[in-house]
């Protein structure tokens, strides 16, 4: 469980430390008049935030026959954006926010995992999937 500790305290740091960095990077690249907030989490307390903000949470660990033959593991975690839905650029915005977080993830020069791969379901979760060896 030790390696589980380390993915999950390296992506709060990214998504805590490095995040705000990418969403600064697009709203200038697409420079048309929707601003991406920061997300408010600054701390580990999930009290009284105001939107737009995510939770981060560990799912599940899977190991598929293949896996089992290799020595990989693969880790699941959830993060959900809660983001102002009274806007009338909430899909462009979840958009936004999603191709910020994968691009944070593609460039992380973190080599403690072999691959990850980011799905969305919906306009406000999205599925992490980390594969690493055990």
């Amino acid at each position: 469980m030790r390696k589980l500790e380390i993915i999950t305290d390296r992506i709060s740091y990214l998504m805590k430390e490095k995040l705000p960095e990418y969403i600064e990077k697009i709203n200038k690249e697409e420079n048309d008049g929707i601003l991406l907030k920061p997300f408010t989490n600054t701390e580990l307390k999930q009290e009284n935030l105001k939107i737009p903000y995510y939770t981060f949470a560990f799912e599940e660990a899977s190991q598929s026959r293949k896996d089992r033959i290799i020595g990989t593991i693969e880790y699941k975690f959830v993060i959900e954006l809660f983001l102002d839905k009274s806007s009338k650029n909430h899909v462009q915005e979840f958009c936004r926010y999603f191709a910020a977080i994968c691009t944070m993830l593609d460039e992380d020069e973190f080599d403690y995992w072999q691959y990850h791969l980011m799905t969305a379901v919906g306009t406000k979760k999205l599925i992490l999937r980390l594969k690493l060896e055990q």
